[in-house]
């Protein structure tokens, strides 16, 4: 692994663990700020590889970012509420979506990514 991976993760993980008042470990925490460019990062990688997965049919691109929620495990999971535009059978005001990340070590994992109607719980 390259030094400067292994230092943007250890910093990643160090501001997510630093907005955290509580136990960190093991339960979801709201994202303070989904607009930081780690977070619209981590969506669009969302987007890329369900696009990606489905031989790129849809060709769905992030518009916005509703909600996010974070669980530091071995690494960081990202739960994101994400609203996407594009594809054959979207409309105009696009369709809202739950994806999950995994982070390790810089590495990024896409865990699921579904349609949804409702927000986060």
């Amino acid at each position: 692994m390259k030094p400067i991976t292994f230092f943007v993760s250890l910093i990643t993980i160090a501001i997510v663990l630093s907005s955290v008042t509580a136990n960190p470990y093991g339960g979801w925490q709201p994202i303070k700020n989904i607009h930081t460019y780690r977070v619209q990062e981590i969506a669009k990688f969302a987007v890329a590889m369900h696009n990606r997965e489905n031989n790129f049919k849809h060709r769905l691109r992030l518009a916005s970012i509703r909600r996010g929620l974070f669980q530091v495990v071995d690494g960081v999971n990202y739960k994101l509420d994400v609203m996407v535009v594009g594809g054959n059978t979207f409309d105009s005001n696009g369709r809202m979506y739950r994806t999950e990340v995994h982070e390790s070590l810089g590495a990024l994992e896409l865990k699921f990514f579904t349609p949804i109607f409702k927000e986060l719980n």
